[in-house]
């Protein structure tokens, strides 16, 4: 009899295809069908089917598990025996699947894992469902459904597809849209999903410096002549230390074999090690530092190949690893993660020259290996509600990386809920992850049509608005957007965007609508606090513009924010934290003003005794970098400043309390400060006669009953101006004629540079800009200092430091050191 049924029923799908019924007003004649073995996926698949299918008709669709007993009209889901006989062509690919009509009869046939169910959502997909959000979704309602002929053969974009946002950390949300990163609580039921241990940063756990450092510190990082067990890296050329980490990783997967893949990456610091061996893998490798982290993961992939097959180990190509080795080629159970973390993510990659040097690095590793992933940035990590223009750049980029030869994506947003346009960029993504050919402009026209309802049409002219503030003309304005900095809004802007929330709130027809319309506006409510957060001088104070203003508006924010749900501002601190550091920066400052017929300085004891402003009387030029609000620490970074440290690297600076002392005349300030280490300081900042030129002084002396390690830093902030005409020239101890120009075709617009021993600047060195005209000199005296470290950034600061460093000394117990400098403007 079984026989006989199979036979008959095949027969029955091959038959020429045709339109298919599956409810005729309210009713159906269709079973869904599961082999009897079907796995927990398919299971889930059929329930989901049927239950959306019914929403949508009315009609119940009864599921089966036993096929040798079905009769009528079929909905086969997975592989049977019927599916067998018609030897259909379903990918070899545990997420792939095929959906095809044949004869009166539906097939929906893919992987066991999570094939077949992401079959049955494109399918609903197809009849009109769309789950947009957790809590907004659209189920069309039709009495009859019918079916096209189908005959389609889908498989994923990319084999790993991670959407971090909170928005999308939701099982049946994740699932539906057909993402499989570890973040969301997929479990069996869902087919499981790309399950890492650990997940980044690694090196530490791998080898931790609490176990090993003591007694092996030749395990760690050399840096800077020191082997390092704090905020650096691993020795990769030690052969114990790979010893070690192939028994950590064994332990890993033993402890988690759930664990589809396990990270042996670089720590979330610099400090590679600059021990002999590891710099001689680096020159073998062309130079690249990724050159002595590829051959250890090798090392360790290779170890744990035949005893854990199908497991991956992940490396990150992150900060100083980005660029690809020349030599080594990583092995096929390698994933190299690129992190293009200094992208400008306003533009397509392609498009933007600021970004062609990540296309130079996927281009150079895409050479070498076809297991890449990219760990991109879709978010400001520093302010998770500040707009972010990004959807032009995603809708090229997703695409750009499958062209690359890229396989997985990994796509930070903010893990808290409530990030700028957070469920909407979890939709779009989650669509372009799975394929690449997806509308863009589609998926945000529905998104916004079913979660904002009536709200969608001035909310979606916003949504334009943000993005021509970085169109490229005569779209829009061109501007560049890089993650930690906010968008810039014009005045006139920002008042346009609040009178389109003010139409979205009035057009909302129900209170879930308007909730989502005050989270949306919390990015531009937001935005306005940090606008008048800005720091400005009147009547010798330093003080927010906005300062009364945020005294009232602040704490009614606050109380939105928490009502509306969203639990962080950054990725650093809680909201606790964050609103207490906001609440406390609104205040006033003491400002001590200096002044001859060329320079205007203004001092801020009560900011690390910082210079804020050094303006040019001659032009009313500003000589010195103006911080904006959105960056960390504000108001207490950039200008002028001096501070003392215990060491060149990675150590935070002695805490000072200063005390000033203006002289008569108002030419010059002596600040007097200590530290809880017993350091007394002394800083004298002057004018020197009618020059445009400051002359500073910092004695440190050592007034406790112990010895106390010392390193002094002058540090300059200087506008660089138009970046792209901006250089730091020097003549070095040695000789040589030094020129470093801050922004070089295919090449970061940002860097950093150590001048040390004969490579030092022999007394001075000087920021230069063709297009402004500015030559800004620091002098010193060479056997007052140790090292110069010039650091700089074109990402919308336009700022390059001059860090000039004394030696560093062990301070006994009176004894003294010093550090003088100039800083002059022309």
């Amino acid at each position: 009899m079984k026989t006989t049924l199979l036979f008959l029923l095949a027969a029955g799908l091959a038959v020429g295809a045709g339109p298919l019924r599956l409810a005729d007003n309210g009713r159906t004649t269709y079973s869904i069908v599961l082999s009897p073995n079907a796995s927990l996926s398919e299971v889930r698949a059929a329930s989901e089917l049927a239950r959306f299918l019914g929403e949508m008709s009315g009609a119940t669709f009864p599921v089966a598990r036993d096929d040798s007993k079905v009769r009528g009209n079929l909905i086969l889901l997975g592989k049977s025996a019927i599916t067998e006989r018609l030897r259909l062509d379903v990918p070899n690919d545990p997420e792939g699947f095929v959906i095809r009509t044949a004869g009166r009869h539906l097939v929906i046939s893919g992987g066991r894992q999570r094939g077949t169910m992401y079959g049955v959502y494109t399918f609903l997909e197809k009849l009109g469902c769309r789950w947009v959000a957790r809590d907004a979704s659209r189920i069309p309602k039709m009495k009859t459904i019918n079916v096209a002929p189908l005959n389609e053969i889908q498989k994923p974009a990319f084999e790993y597809r991670e959407v971090y946002l909170g928005e999308a950390f939701d099982k049946d949300w994740a699932a539906r849209n057909k993402t499989n990163g570890q973040s969301a609580p997929l479990d069996a039921s869902t087919g499981g999903k790309i399950q890492y241990f650990p997940f980044v940063h690694s090196f530490y756990a791998l080898v931790p410096p609490g176990k090993y450092f003591k007694d092996h510190p030749e395990y760690f990082s050399v840096v800077d002549g020191a082997r390092r067990g704090e905020q650096a890296q691993l020795c990769l050329t030690n052969p114990d230390v790979l010893r070690i980490a192939i028994e950590t990783v064994r332990g890993w997967l033993n402890e988690h074999p759930e664990a589809t893949i396990c990270s042996v990456s670089q720590n979330d610091y610099m400090g590679q090690c600059e021990c002999e061996n590891c710099r001689r893998v680096e020159q073998e490798e062309g130079g690249a530092a990724s050159g002595p982290v590829v051959r250890f993961v090798n090392a360790v992939a290779e170890a744990i190949e035949k005893d854990y097959p199908g497991k991956l180990i992940d490396t990150l190509a992150y900060a100083y690893t980005e660029t690809a080795p020349t030599k080594t080629r990583p092995r096929h159970n390698v994933r190299i993660r690129m992190c293009p973390i200094g992208a400008c993510n306003a533009h397509p990659y392609e498009k933007c020259p600021y970004n062609a040097y990540i296309m130079k690095n996927l281009r150079a590793w895409s050479k070498i290996t076809s297991n890449i992933y990219v760990w991109h940035y879709n978010a400001n990590f520093s302010h998770f509600l500040l707009p972010v223009p990004d959807f032009d750049e995603l809708a090229a980029d997703v695409p750009m990386y499958k062209r690359n030869g890229v396989v997985g994506l990994f796509m930070q947003g903010s893990f808290a809920p409530g990030g700028s346009d957070g469920p909407l960029r979890a939709y779009v993504l989650s669509k372009l992850l799975w394929d690449t050919r997806a509308d863009v402009g589609k998926a945000i026209e529905e998104f916004y049509d079913i979660y904002f309802g009536k709200a969608a049409v001035p909310l979606r002219a916003y949504f334009d608005q943000v993005h021509r503030l970085v169109r490229f003309p005569p779209e829009g304005e061109g501007q560049h957007w890089w993650c930690c900095r906010a968008p810039g809004f014009s005045d006139d802007g920002l008042a346009k965007a609040k009178g389109l929330f003010r139409q979205a709130l009035a057009a909302a027809e129900n209170d879930a609508i308007r909730d989502r319309v005050r989270r949306a506006e919390l990015s531009i409510r937001y935005l306005e606090l940090r606008r008048r957060q800005t720091f400005a001088i009147r009547d010798s104070e330093y003080a927010p513009v906005g300062l009364e203003t945020l005294r009232q508006s602040f704490p009614a924010f606050m109380t939105d924010v928490r009502r509306l749900g969203v639990s962080h501002f950054g990725e650093e601190a809680d909201l606790a934290k964050d609103e207490k550091t906001f609440a406390e920066s609104l205040k006033t400052y003491p400002v001590v003003t200096l002044e001859n017929a060329a320079l205007r300085l203004d001092i801020v004891p009560g900011l690390n005794a910082r210079v804020v402003r050094m303006t040019d009387k001659r032009t009313g030029k500003e000589a010195l970098n103006q911080p904006v609000s959105v960056e960390m620490a504000y108001p207490d970074r950039s200008g002028f400043s001096v501070s003392v440290y215990p060491d060149f690297v990675n150590a935070p600076p002695y805490r000072v309390q200063w005390l000033a002392k203006p002289a008569d005349g108002g030419r010059e300030i002596t600040l007097t400060g200590t530290t809880t280490e017993g350091l007394r300081l002394r800083r004298v900042i002057q004018l020197d006669g009618e020059q445009a030129r400051m002359h500073t002084e910092t004695i440190v002396e050592n007034v406790s009953g112990k010895a106390v390690t010392s390193a002094i830093q002058s540090q300059f902030d200087a506008d660089g101006g138009r970046m792209d005409s901006a250089a730091v020239e020097f003549v070095a101890l040695d000789g040589n004629t030094v020129r470093r120009q801050m922004i070089v075709p295919e090449e970061q617009p940002v860097g950093g540079e150590t001048y040390g021993g004969q490579g030092a600047p022999k007394g001075e060195w000087r920021i230069v800009n063709s297009a402004t005209g500015l030559v800004l000199t620091n002098r010193f005296t060479p056997g007052q200092a140790d090292r110069a470290v010039l650091d700089w950034s074109g990402k919308n600061a336009n700022r390059v430091s001059l860090r000039l460093w004394s030696k560093k000394k062990v301070l006994q117990p009176g004894e003294t050191m010093r550090l003088d400098a100039d800083y002059e403007v022309r």
